[in-house]
């Protein structure tokens, strides 16, 4: 690998729009997001747009079916071969995207993980079903950073690094990484803004969605069989909107928690970039900073 771009950070700062102004004409994209991998979720995920297609090729996006158990070591190999495919066309690959966890297996590796334990995975799911939230709650007291990259609902990741550090005794931000030695030496900019503007985009943008058909998205998904087990359908806004099908609580109330976890998951995204020491962090509205610094680190 020659020259690679990281640019991340908080959902809802811009990074796509940021990436593909930048990338236009030199690189190609490749999507760090552990949604934006499934096919058929398209308004609750910010895929790209057609525009942002046609002007910047894209990897890993809409790739797997919703019910596919896309891993970190899954994304560390597509994105390798995606940015091998980029070189190969004298592109620069510009990974980007807002999963912290991917981020990291990319630049340091992966470590061989247990295998799953059946029995220890039945115990965690029961335990979950007796109190809800409470494996959650578990993993922010074990593995703070991990919990910190995770939504509370998406409990197949939750359960998997649970058991993992169950198995091993190290934690599975620990146990994930390989040698702890980088694999590769990105640029790595960091793209945020006032936390109050974030709040209202993400407010904005998660109205919009829902304006535009999240909702019936959703009950196509669930219609089609993709439930709540399904990993897709932990995401944010799905997950929510299949609580209010099963009547467990009402529109507003889903919105009001769609918009609520969305604030919150942005919140945890940021103290996990924030430990990324050798970022150069950028104002969302500083796109020539942006432009400058990459056309340096380029030669351009």
């Amino acid at each position: 690998m020659q020259k690679l771009v990281f640019i991340f950070g908080p959902t809802g700062a811009g990074k796509t729009e940021i990436a593909c102004e930048i990338a236009e004409g030199i690189g190609e994209i490749v999507s760090v997001d552990s949604m934006q991998v499934y096919k058929g979720l398209e308004l609750g995920t910010a895929k790209p747009t057609a525009s942002q297609l046609s002007r910047v090729r894209h990897h890993l996006v809409s790739i797997v079916p919703p019910d596919y158990h896309f891993s970190a070591g899954d994304f560390k190999r597509l994105a390798l071969a995606a940015v091998m495919d980029a070189e190969s066309r004298g592109k620069v690959p510009f990974l980007v995207g807002g999963t912290g966890l991917y981020f990291r297996a990319f630049e340091y590796g992966l470590a061989d993980a247990p295998p799953a334990d059946a029995a220890l995975r039945e115990s965690l799911y029961r335990e979950e079903e007796c109190r809800r939230g409470a494996l959650y709650e578990r993993l922010l007291d074990s593995d703070p950073q991990t919990a910190g990259t995770l939504h509370p609902h998406d409990l197949v990741r939750i359960v998997r690094a649970l058991e993992v550090h169950r198995l091993t005794g190290i934690p599975f931000s620990a146990s994930v990484m390989g040698s702890f030695e980088r694999r590769v030496f990105p640029l790595k900019i960091g793209i945020e803004t006032d936390r109050g503007e974030l709040y209202a985009r993400i407010e904005a943008r998660g109205m919009c969605m829902l304006s535009a058909g999240l909702a019936e998205e959703t009950r196509d998904l669930f219609a089609g069989g993709y439930t709540e087990r399904c990993p897709a359908m932990k995401g944010l806004g799905y997950s929510h909107l299949l609580q209010q099908f099963k009547g467990c609580r009402s529109r507003e109330e889903t919105v009001r928690l769609f918009i609520r976890d969305s604030k919150r998951y942005a919140k945890r995204q940021l103290t996990w970039f924030r430990r990324e020491t050798d970022t150069v962090w950028y104002s969302s509205a500083d796109r020539d900073g942006v432009r400058r610094a990459v056309a340096s680190y380029l030669g351009l």
